[in-house]
């Protein structure tokens, strides 16, 4: 069945309230993170995170063969534009080689607040990305800090201390900031170093 772009919003939220009526709320909680963020729960991701911390220790032993930048996309696949509240932020880590890795930051639950939790390669970071590199912007994607180099070994190290002091999601951290409190961008931008800073 093909939907058309007017129709997904519409399509999204039929869904979500069907599902409501026939199912617990953490079966939605699940569907909706599903449909906008991996096929992998939050939970999952959290449990995830230690492989995250040792994918990037890794990386930290040989930081001068990798670059990083740094990109900011719409909330979910079926948002037109970015917006003030409903914009994604993720860092790509690239290889010498030319392979690269998505790392942002998530809530584990779909609510105001819940744990925070890094995550690799999630199928909406990857999505968005591959599709703004084929030509298709249907995610809003944009690269931010263009201007700078961003220090992969600091950066990096800034995140591994995100992670060791364990991180409360608050969704609308990025408007007003809450203590001991992160989102997907003030995260980035909390972790991020830029080369001679």
């Amino acid at each position: 069945m093909h939907f058309g772009r007017m129709k997904l919003p519409i399509v999204f939220i039929v869904v979500s309230l069907t599902t409501l009526s026939f199912n617990s709320c953490s079966s939605i909680q699940a569907g909706i993170y599903l449909v906008s963020i991996d096929s992998l729960n939050g939970e999952t991701i959290l449990q995830n995170q230690i492989n995250v911390k040792i994918f990037l220790e890794d990386i930290i032993s040989e930081y001068d063969q990798f670059s990083m930048e740094a990109f900011e996309r719409t909330g979910v696949s079926f948002q037109f534009k970015r917006t003030k509240l409903l914009t994604h932020s993720f860092y790509l880590l690239t290889n010498n080689a030319g392979e690269y890795h998505t790392l942002s930051f998530y809530g584990t639950n779909i609510s105001f607040y819940s744990e925070g939790a890094w995550a690799l390669d999630t199928d909406s970071d990857m999505e968005s990305y591959e599709q703004y590199t084929r030509g298709n912007n249907r995610w809003d994607v944009r690269e931010v800090f263009f201007d700078n180099v961003i220090d992969v070994r600091m950066t990096l190290m800034n995140v591994i201390d995100m992670i060791d002091r364990g991180t409360t999601f608050y969704y609308r951290d990025h408007i007003k900031k809450k203590p001991n409190m992160n989102n997907c961008n003030t995260a980035l931008h909390e972790t991020v170093v830029f080369n001679g800073a």
